[in-house]
């Protein structure tokens, strides 16, 4: 049997709290609840972690894609060009962050752009980063 990250974290949570906690005081007991919650907050992202990242550098590609049309600018055309190919978090984290600097400059041009384009694609910038930070969220961040 392989256990999981996420059991395996959560079981350190798990033990942390009900095991090793009660029997600290003080700053000790305060960096085990931290540890805890930080353990339970790995366990509930692990999972699906490379799978919002594809999803949102999809998403990303695609409304930079839509900028470099609107724009007619080839550089970000070429910054739209790719695939999640490397499903390790680490890549895909890269990739997402080279995605997102190119979302922010085209979100800053698109700003200064006249149109009805320009404002639905303005639209869709703000929807993609709400959702960002809507997967990132999670429940247990209490300190």
């Amino acid at each position: 049997m392989k256990p999981g990250v996420e059991q395996v974290a959560g079981e350190l949570a798990r033990r942390l709290r009900e095991e090793i906690l009660p029997e600290l005081t003080g700053f000790r007991a305060n960096v085990a609840a931290m540890g805890a919650e930080l353990m339970t907050m790995i366990a509930e992202q692990w999972d699906s972690a490379a799978a919002n990242l594809v999803s949102e550098n999809r998403e990303f590609r695609g409304i930079v894609q839509r900028g470099s049309e609107l724009l007619g600018d080839e550089a970000l055309a070429a910054a739209a060009a790719g695939t999640d190919e490397d499903l390790r978090i680490s890549a895909l984290t890269a990739e997402n962050d080279r995605l997102r600097a190119a979302l922010t400059g085209l979100h800053a041009r698109v700003e200064d752009t006249e149109g009805e384009a320009a404002r639905a694609l303005d639209t869709a910038i703000w929807a993609a980063l709400r959702r960002s930070v809507e997967v990132r969220r999670v429940g247990s961040a209490n300190f």
